[in-house]
């Protein structure tokens, strides 16, 4: 059920949260400057390699797999891994490029074909477990990859970071740490149903990638165009950012970026449950309102409850002052604005789902290429007047993301929202930001909301969970 699917990921994700962060600032704590920003680079250089090495295969296993029999499932998704191994080459190339044009000079790294290997096959690797994790949600089977995820990754990566870190290991040991993990994790995901690792490489070896490999490419072109534009453009402008400055400036927005690419799927993490159940209501003409309005208010709760306590630390510097001695003040309102930043997307998901699987792709990609151009736009102008904090275009991006994509989509009737609390986090997010002086009873206003909050949606998740539409399981 799709409650036990949620529980089991909240509580997966909450905790994981924790060691997250925790790396985070260990990380930010025991490597130098240097090699903090070249962490930073690295990771976002995967991100965006990640995003065009699914090429449309996830957009595919969302709409379709959900409908599928286990047998095609498995024969789409080995192509599609092979598939995205064979790209390996390509993005060793594409780092040897930059090399040439003196990209990494600032960093002073070396040995740089060690580091192009490792960053080329954690793309590969990052590829396949997004393919995976997207494959083991339409088989309703999401509960082993969180878990595994939490264990392997998040809980134990905290250790042997911190005791590769204590011991002088550079950001190499770091990130091939990070691979085997990684491989480690898509191992374990791959072989859920322990039918045994061998059976499934040699099917892997054996698919053959030239049949069958770009079905219904029209739509999942245009939904992977979409998502393209959606999960590269902080990474995008960082990378461009980060030829202009120093590695003190590249090490601080790295630590944001960091926070947003590790923080944007735990909020969004209860939305994308949702995508077999749209697939599935979408064929059967059914509605999915209900679900949607009980997601969103529970994404909204969650976002007031993270926006208060990020105010609070950052204001009083609280536990995080001791890993950011070597950074200034300006990083605390970058870790705020970062955290929030994160939170955005989590709201317009499901209505986006909802209207991709209805064959309305073709608008929505008209709707996100107008907001991505428009703020990159925005992001040359302020950059020419001033040096722009890029979080806060990506702030705005994610913004008018929410609202051009609820304006134009949603349904015009919806139920009564009551998460209370969120408007008042948000003006009193916005307030703090510009500089603005609010006064302390507001913020103890949201408090006192957040809790009548949850205490109302306990009672109404006790009358939805007695509902016995089966269109809810997952």
């Amino acid at each position: 059920m799709l409650r036990k699917a949620a529980t089991v990921r909240y509580f997966s994700n909450s905790v994981g949260t924790l060691f997250t962060i925790a790396n985070l600032f260990v990380i930010t704590y025991l490597l130098d400057i240097y090699q903090f920003a070249l962490w930073g680079v690295a990771n976002s250089l995967v991100y965006i390699f990640c995003s065009f090495g699914q090429l449309t295969y996830v957009q595919y296993i969302e709409k379709y797999f959900p409908t599928y029999s286990v047998d095609k499932m498995n024969y789409y998704l080995y192509k599609f891994l092979k598939t995205i191994f064979l790209l390996i080459v390509v993005w060793f190339s594409i780092l040897y490029f930059l090399k040439y044009t003196g990209y990494f000079n600032k960093f002073n790294a070396e040995n740089m074909h060690i580091l192009f290997l490792i960053i080329s096959f954690l793309t590969f690797i990052e590829s396949s477990i997004e393919l995976v994790s997207k494959y083991l949600l339409a088989l309703k089977k999401t509960q082993n990859y969180d878990l595994n995820e939490l264990f392997i990754f998040k809980i134990f990566r905290l250790g042997l970071f911190y005791l590769l870190l204590i011991n002088g290991y550079s950001v190499y040991y770091l990130l091939l740490t990070n691979l085997l993990l990684r491989g480690l994790l898509l191992t374990r995901i791959l072989n859920y149903d322990s039918k045994g690792l061998k059976n499934i490489f040699y099917q892997i070896l054996n698919s053959k990638v030239k049949e069958d490999n770009f079905n219904n490419l029209l739509y999942t072109a245009t939904a992977f165009s979409i998502k393209t534009l959606q999960v590269t453009f902080l990474n995008v402008i960082f990378i461009l950012f980060s030829i202009f400055v120093d590695n003190e400036t590249i090490a601080s927005y790295s630590l944001g970026i960091l926070i947003i690419n590790n923080l944007k799927p735990v909020f969004a993490s209860l939305s994308v449950l949702l995508a077999p159940i749209i697939s599935k209501n979408i064929g059967r003409q059914k509605s999915n309102q209900s679900l949607f309005n009980l997601v969103s208010n529970i994404n909204k709760i969650t976002i007031a409850i993270v926006t208060i306590i990020s105010i609070y630390m950052t204001k009083n510097k609280l536990l995080i002052s001791y890993f950011l001695d070597s950074f200034d003040d300006s990083i605390y309102n970058i870790i705020l604005i970062s955290v929030f930043a994160s939170s955005i997307a989590s709201l317009y998901i499901p209505v986006y789902l909802k209207n991709l699987f209805d064959d309305n792709e073709k608008k929505l990609l008209s709707v996100v290429s107008f907001n991505y151009v428009l703020c990159l736009i925005a992001y040359a102008i302020f950059q020419n007047l001033y040096e722009i904090n890029i979080i806060y275009i990506y702030l705005l991006f994610e913004v008018l993301n929410l609202f051009l994509i609820l304006y134009f989509f949603r349904p015009k009737k919806s139920s009564a929202d009551f998460s209370y609390s969120f408007y008042p986090v948000t003006i009193y997010m916005a307030a703090n930001l510009f500089g603005l002086n609010i006064n302390i009873a507001i913020f103890w206003l949201c408090i006192f909301l957040i809790i009548v909050d949850i205490i109302k949606f306990i009672k109404i998740f006790k009358i939805f969970i007695k509902e016995k539409d089966i269109d809810y399981e997952t």
